[in-house]
């Protein structure tokens, strides 16, 4: 099925199917390394929710140059000598200490998404070039979100960052999965101020500036802490307080 919004191309769309995304929620849970569950959660739950999304994106310069050659923006991400040469304490140099700690290749979500959907993703590229662009875009960029609001890799964070994303670009899948990993999480460590940590990310969100038609790479110079000032995001002490002190184990709960 295909939406067309005001000032948007056509772009694939499902039904939303509670079921299917609830089976998708609880695989994840049950096993939260395998991100086709998440693919899947979605796929179920996006719906027309896109559309806007993608208004924003193919209306801003940021997007038409993605349209127009989206290897620019891959490109950055990939040279790892430049991304070097740029020094301590920059963005680029703590993308590159988390994509080695975290021993991540930086078109690892897009690998694993058409890996999951190769069919949909050759369809994509056929027929709606626009949604492909900006859906590629946000794969790659969402490692530089978990260096730039500060949210880890681990259960909670990933919990957070889901939160925090769909919050700031309107994506029903990533607001919806956020929360109920939150909820998941919750039940499971009911001492972690879960609900609080949840509240700072969506108020993170509505201060900071719309990712979604900014170009993250052009930031990767600044030192971290600047590159953070511009896009008026400031990371969750108390994320952070909790994770530094919990010695216990960790949840098992939903990861992006």
């Amino acid at each position: 099925m295909t939406e067309q919004h005001a000032a948007c191309p056509p772009y694939p769309w499902e039904p939303f199917n509670p079921i299917r995304a609830w089976n998708a929620f609880w695989g994840l849970v049950g096993d939260r390394d395998d991100t086709r569950y998440v693919f899947e959660f979605f796929r179920a739950v996006n719906g027309q929710s896109m559309g806007g999304i993608l208004g924003r994106f193919v209306n801003s310069e940021f997007g038409r140059n993605q349209i127009e050659d989206r290897t620019r923006f891959a490109n950055k991400l990939l040279d790892r000598e430049t991304l070097k040469s740029y020094g301590r304490g920059t963005f680029a140099a703590a993308y590159l200490h988390y994509l080695d700690t975290e021993n991540l290749d930086p078109l690892g979500v897009h690998v694993a998404a058409v890996e999951n959907a190769p069919e949909l993703y050759a369809q994509l590229e056929r027929e709606y070039p626009e949604f492909a662009a900006m859906t590629y875009t946000f794969h790659l960029a969402h490692d530089l979100h978990h260096v730039l609001t500060g949210y880890g890799r681990d259960p909670l964070g990933e919990a957070l960052l889901l939160t925090y994303n769909g919050n700031q670009s309107g994506t029903r899948g990533s607001r919806l999965l956020g929360m109920f990993a939150g909820l998941r999480i919750r039940s499971e460590i009911w001492q972690w101020p879960v609900g609080r940590m949840m509240a700072n990310a969506r108020k993170m969100a509505r201060e900071s500036t719309d990712m979604v038609v900014t170009d993250l790479t052009e930031l990767l110079p600044l030192p971290l802490e600047e590159a953070r000032q511009r896009l008026n995001i400031q990371p969750d002490p108390l994320y952070r307080e909790v994770r530094d002190s919990w010695t216990g184990p960790e949840p098992v709960s939903a990861k992006a």
